[in-house]
């Protein structure tokens, strides 16, 4: 950058020398004849020196002062926060601190309040929707319906009704969602039930700690992917090939909301089909690495597709059919 900004300066330097009509590599005055002598084309020198200066210069300066300070900026490690291993306890002067919403909330704004009563580094692990759904459910106050994508969605029945837990349809971020909102008598319900909630999550914490014992533990803290045959059922498996991040996208959408299982990430995936010689890796001129089928991989589904990059350049995209995709399902709980 500091090369390109010192051949700028002296391009401009020569631009506004031949616009007065000198040579700028002798400092010699130019013959009347010379065509920098012309009015319009000096006229042009000159504005392109202005522009140079004015307009392009200082914008590679500032590139170059923002590329030094990010050269010299220091990197502060995050800190680490050790994962909750306390059971959980809501004692009487906690919850006399819950406050009320006289606006209906979701179950999950509920949960949040309850959490937000938590004393912090007291160890305790956190309340999660899940707990309270489970709860609710076998209360007879909510049921698990599915909404067209195959979703399982928390929804109250008539008897929720009556306690005040009501359904909900509204547009969050361009999506449409359909949840459940709690009015003040719905809120007090789950207060006088917070008892088996807090058996459900520590219930949680015991499955985690045997977990852990047994080498199942992700790094998080939380449970290692992993879903079960119903929440399987629910994947929308399709003959369309789709990239590795799609298969990610719809195993993590089988997880419930605020599950304490690790979402799955696309390099998982893609790492065991390389693991099980369904794909291999590769490297281009550049020593750039890409992943191709291999011959056992395209007779399971895998298969490439031509595409056009930012940049305008081609490139082969990997993706997985409706076979290729059984086939994650089938191991689904062998990936990590």
């Amino acid at each position: 950058m500091p090369a390109e900004i010192k051949i700028l300066e002296r391009a401009e330097m020569y631009l506004r020398k031949l616009s007065c009509g000198v040579n700028p590599l002798n400092e010699e005055t130019l013959s009347e004849t010379d065509v920098c002598k012309q009015e319009r084309i000096s006229k042009c020198l000159a504005y392109v020196a202005d522009y140079l200066k004015q307009k392009v210069m200082p914008v590679m300066e500032r590139q170059e002062k923002v590329a030094v300070a990010k050269q010299v900026k220091v990197l502060k490690p995050r800190p680490v926060r050790e994962p909750a291993n306390k059971e959980l306890v809501f004692t009487p002067e906690m919850l006399s601190k819950f406050e009320i919403s006289e606006e209906p909330i979701s179950v999950s704004g509920v949960v949040r309040r309850l959490n937000f009563l938590i004393p912090q580094e007291s160890g305790m692990i956190s309340l999660v929707y899940a707990d309270v759904a489970e709860v609710l459910s076998k209360e007879g106050v909510l049921l698990k319906q599915e909404n067209d994508k195959g979703k399982d969605l928390n929804l109250p029945t008539p008897h929720g009704e009556e306690l005040g837990f009501a359904r909900v349809e509204a547009d969050i971020r361009g999506h449409h969602s359909i949840y459940t909102k709690c009015n003040v008598d719905a809120q007090r319900f789950i207060l006088n039930n917070i008892d088996k909630c807090v058996a459900q999550a520590n219930e949680r914490l015991v499955k985690r700690r045997e977990r852990a014992e047994s080498g199942e533990m992700g790094r998080s803290g939380k449970e290692k992917f992993h879903v079960t045959e119903d929440q399987i059922k629910n994947y929308p498996t399709d003959e369309s090939p789709v990239p590795v991040s799609e298969i990610a996208r719809r195993l993590n959408d089988l997880l419930p909301q605020d599950s304490n299982v690790e979402k799955i990430y696309f390099k998982t995936i893609r790492d065991w089909f390389v693991s099980k010689n369904y794909l291999e890796e590769k490297k281009n001129a550049l020593g750039k690495i890409f992943f191709v089928p291999t011959e056992v991989g395209s007779q399971n589904g895998i298969v490439t597709e031509s595409r056009v990059g930012k940049n305008g350049e081609n490139y082969d995209a990997v993706l997985y059919n409706g076979t290729a995709q059984k086939l994650v399902l089938d191991h689904v709980n062998e990936l990590g």
